[in-house]
């Protein structure tokens, strides 16, 4: 897995001005910036399929390293399949 890319905002004050067109040429590097890092977040990940059971899959769900994430009862819950059996590594608690 890829160490996290770290995007920096620029503030009010790096702004050459404020002029309209300053402003939306800042926005337009900024979605540039956080369309490359989502391209590279998800280029890993082959195949994500929603099933019928209520789960996103990031992989194929019948294959060991897949990740999926859905409810379970009131709980969400992101799941890992190791040795064919899927196994939670973190769960939000419903109500």
């Amino acid at each position: 897995m890829r160490t996290p890319k770290t995007i920096r905002l620029r503030s009010a004050n790096d702004l050459k001005s404020n002029k309209v067109e300053d402003i939306k040429n800042e926005l337009r590097l900024l979605y540039e910036e956080l369309d490359r890092y989502l391209r590279l977040l998800w280029q890993d990940v082959a195949t994500i399929q929603v099933d019928a059971d209520g789960f996103v899959y990031f992989g194929n769900k019948d294959t060991d390293g897949t990740w999926r994430m859905g409810r379970d009862g009131v709980d969400w819950v992101l799941e890992h399949r190791e040795s064919g059996t899927w196994t939670t590594v973190d769960t939000a608690a419903g109500s």
